[in-house]
């Protein structure tokens, strides 16, 4: 297991076991000792998110469940609004952004949610050949590993990517139906 690996998996528990701890300790003299170490441990994983995202499945897999609890925090959002007051057309502009944001994080939680839904309850696609050709995609912001395999394109992770970018041997791979990430590989004699 790898560190990007190990992070990946410790970091929904940690985050479930966080949470659990600042709600039974909200109203102690521990809450704010607490608050701070799960501030540290939040802003850790913030900062290393970036470095590792791309670096095992597991990471992958995180930043969709993340971007899944974003969007349903996004759509819930405006459930809490307080009633509005003022003239129609205040009323209106505050109703409307808030149809708005609902949009967008049931947008961003469908999304993501499609992704998990299509990776883990359906069938993988499986592809069988000969590694063609190994790149990076040229994206402004992080870019994603990419692998031709018997004319399939199919994402990577980056140890994966590198080991196949050198040998490109053959192979059979279980790829992802929703992010078209390879999630198994087992590699077959020339």
């Amino acid at each position: 297991m790898t560190t990007a690996e190990f992070i990946a998996a410790c970091a929904w528990p940690s985050i479930v076991i966080s949470v659990i701890a600042l709600l039974k300790a909200r109203n102690t003299a521990a809450f704010p000792y607490l608050g701070k170490i799960v501030f540290a441990l939040c802003g850790t994983y913030i900062v290393l998110l970036p470095f590792y995202d791309k670096s095992s499945i597991s990471a992958v897999n995180d930043v969709h469940i993340l971007m899944i609890v974003m969007g349903l925090m996004m759509a819930g959002a405006p459930l809490w609004q307080p009633s509005l007051y003022g003239s129609w057309r205040d009323k209106a502009k505050v109703l409307g952004s808030m149809i708005l944001i609902m949009l967008l994080g049931s947008g961003i939680a469908w999304y993501a949610g499609r992704m998990l839904f299509l990776d883990h309850l359906t069938s993988r696609i499986v592809i069988e050949g000969s590694v063609d050709r190994a790149w990076r995609s040229s994206s402004s912001l992080k870019a994603d590993y990419l692998v031709r395999i018997a004319s399939q394109t199919v994402r990577v992770t980056e140890p994966l990517y590198e080991r196949l970018e050198k040998v490109k041997p053959r192979v059979r791979v279980e790829v992802g139906r929703g992010s078209n990430y390879v999630y198994d590989i087992e590699y077959l004699a020339n």
